[in-house]
């Protein structure tokens, strides 16, 4: 049996004012292929860091953006699953908060993060629509179903479980 290690993630759907969601490009670990897929910012919670912590604080480190537990509110979705990396087995629970910043813009305080994955260095705003027709890997699935009532102001009473 693999013993898998539990690594919980905090992640933002972060829109910005004409309702486009920063994703960023990144090459996804097993059991996906090996070919460039697109993921929200965030990652995993560090030991005592609360969810909202992590999401405020990779917010931060990934794209510059500075929120608070009020720009967050409750979490909007939930989904899990195994990955693995570099020979090392996971398990997460990846929770997702939504917030509206002031302007698309992306500027990383922490670069050096991203050294270590397997990004591609680059991210983009995308449109709802023009999300719902990307042909490539959306993380997390079905993320483009989940915009639309965001952008409108409709928050679900509870996290919806995203595949």
């Amino acid at each position: 049996m693999i013993e898998r290690i539990q690594r919980p993630t905090a992640r933002v759907i972060l829109a910005a004012p004409d309702d486009r969601v920063l994703l960023f490009r990144f090459t996804p670990p097993d059991p996906w292929p090996k070919e460039p897929a697109w993921h929200l910012p965030g990652g995993g919670v560090e030991p005592g860091e609360s969810l909202v912590e992590a999401a405020m604080r990779e917010a931060l480190e990934e794209t510059g953006h500075v929120l608070g537990p009020a720009d967050l509110g409750d979490p909007v979705a939930v989904n899990e699953g195994p990955w693995s990396n570099l020979g090392r087995h996971f398990y997460s629970v990846h929770t997702y908060f939504f917030a509206r910043v002031a302007a698309a813009t992306v500027a990383p305080t922490a670069p050096e993060d991203f050294d270590s994955e397997d990004f591609v260095n680059a991210s983009r705003w995308f449109g709802a629509a023009e999300l719902a027709g990307l042909t490539e890997l959306v993380f997390p699935p079905g993320l483009a179903g989940l915009l639309p009532g965001l952008l409108s102001g409709v928050r679900p009473a509870a996290p919806v479980r995203l595949g």
